[in-house]
């Protein structure tokens, strides 16, 4: 069955800080309705009396969560698009207009052309994930005052900013501390965490952040990792440029993480700085090396994972 074509309809939530607009692909009716539990009750209500078993969302800085949750409890499937995604469909169509009313219709639209079916959400991995999002903003204001400092020669602003780095400081190594307890308190994140763990170069927040932020590591195909962190390479054969690999998109944050994870393996793991110096020795940029090093990782997740076993040291994946 094509999606949009039989009893299962699908449709679109332009979401706003405080209105949701909504529209069903293939249908004439609208709805607009505040962004509060009560008008999330109300979509939910017009949605099933339309037979609408999909909904696509664009990611609003946050604003869709509300939303989000109730649709995934409420037994839909939810599809959240980036922005980017929205934007380049609506080129695709060529539709210039914008407001909200429109926006919804162009979400369903993209969303009728998802193939694959995206699972729900793991609840706890929610929860985690917005902590672990607070540990990594609390460190990257760590590091911007830890430079600042460095430039600073007035002794009544080292002191006061010194007093936020520590208090920063505790704050994060609590955040951390949080994050960690509470993957250890369910088994089968634990097993996930531990499986990580053994891979070189990996520590308790790497390991914590792939747990978290890639949750279809061990379900994926050979590559499909790698492509999905955004360390895989991909053709640009066009015109004068024969032969070139270049890395796009992929998920930020854990690509970040498992790029200090590399910097680490390769110093650490024989089979991985075996394969650096290699690399090195053909002539290969640092930067190259070390992205191809952080796609061994990627792949290696996946690959540990899937079977249930730790990585051996003597292995090269």
């Amino acid at each position: 069955m094509e999606r949009g074509e039989g009893s299962t309809k699908i449709a679109g939530v332009d979401v706003g800080k405080r209105r949701l607009d909504a529209a069903v692909h293939g249908l004439e009716d609208e709805l607009a309705v505040e962004n509060t539990t009560a008008g999330v009750g109300e979509l939910i209500a017009w949605l099933r009396a339309r037979k609408v078993g999909r909904v696509g969302l664009e990611a609003t800085g946050g604003y869709e969560r509300l939303v989000r949750t109730a649709l995934e409890q409420a037994g839909f499937e939810v599809v959240v698009h980036q922005p980017l995604e929205v934007r380049l469909f609506a080129k695709l169509k060529r539709r210039r207009a914008k407001n909200d009313r429109l926006d919804a219709r162009l979400i369903a639209a993209a969303t009728v052309q998802v193939d694959a079916v995206r699972a729900a959400r793991d609840r706890r991995l929610v929860e985690l994930a917005e902590r672990l999002t607070a540990y990594e903003l609390i460190t990257d204001k760590v590091a911007d005052l830890k430079t600042f400092l460095e430039s600073v020669a007035l002794k009544d602003v080292t002191v006061t900013i010194g007093a936020s780095l520590r208090s920063l400081e505790r704050t994060k190594a609590k955040l951390a501390a949080e994050i960690l307890a509470r993957i250890k308190a369910f088994p089968d994140l634990l097993a996930r965490f531990r499986l990580l763990l053994s891979l070189p170069g990996v520590g308790p927040i790497v390991a914590a952040t792939l747990v978290i932020r890639m949750p279809e590591l061990g379900a994926m195909r050979r590559g499909q990792a790698a492509s999905l962190i955004g360390v895989a390479p991909f053709d640009r054969d066009s015109g004068q440029w024969k032969g070139l690999r270049f890395i796009q998109g992929g998920r930020s944050r854990p690509r970040r993480m498992l790029y200090l994870a590399a910097l680490q393996a390769r110093r650490c793991s024989p089979s991985l700085k075996a394969f650096a110096d290699n690399l090195a020795a053909r002539g290969k940029p640092k930067k190259l090396i070390i992205v191809a090093v952080m796609r061994k990782l990627a792949e290696a997740a996946n690959l540990i994972l899937r079977r249930g076993q730790p990585w051996l040291k003597q292995a090269t994946t």
